[in-house]
């Protein structure tokens, strides 16, 4: 049996005080701990609202899920309007907030920030409880996207990065095995290959169907990749004789001349196209969003599972990428429970996890605004299913945020100079104007956007 502890002095007695205090202090830096001990997410805003409100678009189940988890934690009612896609979610939002209708959180596309900031419906998140933990853990996509002007406008939604994604077992059956394309050059020559020895019809599959992302994001990215931008950071078009953006586009309509890209690509936006290059019809699909991997690779619902690979941009892999946000809006009548449901969206939930984004990870392989998530095994594991992870993370790498390489996107009259754009870019890819003219008349367009 032990010998009984010598009875404790005073002494003694104050230093094991102190060292349970040390002890507890410590014990709050756990994101788990804290949590529970009254950390910003798990604490519980004052008042009672009958109801809050969130505008988005639709994807997957996620905002059912997050929702109810919500309504289990604090018990207060949710009305969750869900649109379609995109378009119709920011015409949902202006029109509720021009008619006075309650909206506590929406999602903001990247091109519509600066017109929702002029316009007084977003509203800076900077003083709330957490915020700058938050900002602590952006990753620089993250904070390119949220920060401007000095304040921070919201939290990431999710993260993406453009890819190229080709049929392994086709590219093999063209001589190409395991060697996929590094040059634009050795594209057109794989292409040519894959159409002459009967491989593909169409060997290449591009993202051009009308939209924000989809054809000009294409536009683009291959700009981007070849040393050129659309905008300089003084706003000025670069889209004159000789540009990277105008050879660039020349370049890409060529394609569609020799008849190496499907001209369906030109109806074609993101998961359309996925869809179709499952069929297993053509070798290459390019550019979009990386997350896209996972339709290709999907065993339940894609043909070809298991020989989607994913493929870096050529040369140096220069690739554009960006987040989407969660805005808090000035037309909510409860600015702390507001903001207790965009954590939820976009941030924390109340047991300290970064409930939706993990979610979002692991369901959807779409990456996060959050560094510590972007680092964690969860994800790994996750995409692992999926494609090749340090391939995909090393895309990421090497991405440039969106607003870098056309700066005007932050400006309100961007949305209306990318309907011009659509219509310019459709038509020479068709064939029906050159490459100058196009880029003439998305020049002389710009006029026309700013008057709005």
């Amino acid at each position: 049996m032990p010998p009984s502890p010598a009875p404790l002095t005073p002494l003694d007695r104050r230093r094991f005080v102190q060292g349970v205090a040390a002890a507890a202090a410590g014990a709050a830096l756990s994101p788990r701990i804290l949590g529970a001990q009254g950390a910003p997410w798990a604490q519980r805003p004052p008042g009672n609202p009958q109801k809050l409100t969130f505008v988005v678009w639709q994807y997957g189940k996620i905002y059912e899920q997050i929702a109810k988890q919500f309504e289990d934690d604090w018990g207060i009612k949710l009305n969750q309007i869900i649109e379609p896609n995109v378009e119709p979610q920011v015409a949902k939002l202006t029109t509720m907030f021009g008619a006075g209708d309650e909206v506590d959180v929406s999602l903001s596309p990247i091109q519509y920030l600066a017109s929702y900031i002029q316009q007084g419906i977003a509203v800076p998140i900077d003083g709330l409880p957490g915020v700058d933990q938050y900002v602590k853990d952006f990753t620089p996509f993250a904070r390119a996207a949220a920060q401007r002007d000095g304040k921070t406008w919201g939290l990431p939604y999710f993260s993406t990065a453009w890819i190229f994604i080709y049929n392994d077992e086709l590219l093999g059956k063209a001589g190409f095995k395991g060697k996929p394309f590094k040059s634009y050059p050795e594209l057109v020559e794989q292409a040519r290959k894959a159409k002459k020895d009967g491989v593909s019809k169409y060997p290449i599959l591009w993202i051009a169907g009308a939209g924000f992302e989809q054809l000009p994001g294409t536009w683009f990215n291959l700009t981007w990749n070849r040393g050129g931008v659309i905008f300089d950071k003084q706003l000025a078009p670069q889209l004159g004789p000789g540009s990277v953006a105008r050879e660039t586009l020349k370049w890409w309509q060529s394609t569609f001349k020799e008849e190496l890209a499907d001209p369906n690509s030109l109806n074609l936006r993101f998961i359309p196209a996925c869809k179709a290059f499952n069929a297993g019809q053509h070798v290459f699909l390019g550019t979009l969003h990386h997350y896209y991997i996972s339709l290709i690779n999907d065993q339940a619902q894609s043909p070809i599972a298991g020989k989607g690979r994913v493929l870096g941009l050529p040369g140096d892999g220069k690739t554009i990428g960006y987040t989407m946000l969660y805005i808090l809006t000035s037309a909510t009548k409860n600015k702390e429970w507001a903001w207790k449901l965009q954590q939820y969206l976009g941030g924390r939930t109340k047991n300290g996890e970064y409930t939706q984004a993990q979610r979002l990870a692991q369901d959807a392989m779409l990456a996060s605004g959050y560094q510590s998530v972007m680092e964690s095994d969860l994800l790994r594991k996750a995409w692992a299913k999926w494609a090749d992870v340090p391939t995909v993370l090393d895309v990421f790498k090497k991405a440039t945020n969106f607003a870098d390489v056309v700066p005007a996107v932050s400006q309100p009259w961007y949305p209306r100079w990318s309907d011009a754009i659509n219509v310019e870019l459709t038509a020479c890819l068709q064939g029906k104007s050159s490459a100058d003219q196009a880029c003439d008349n998305m020049i002389a367009a710009l006029a026309t956007a700013k008057r709005g």
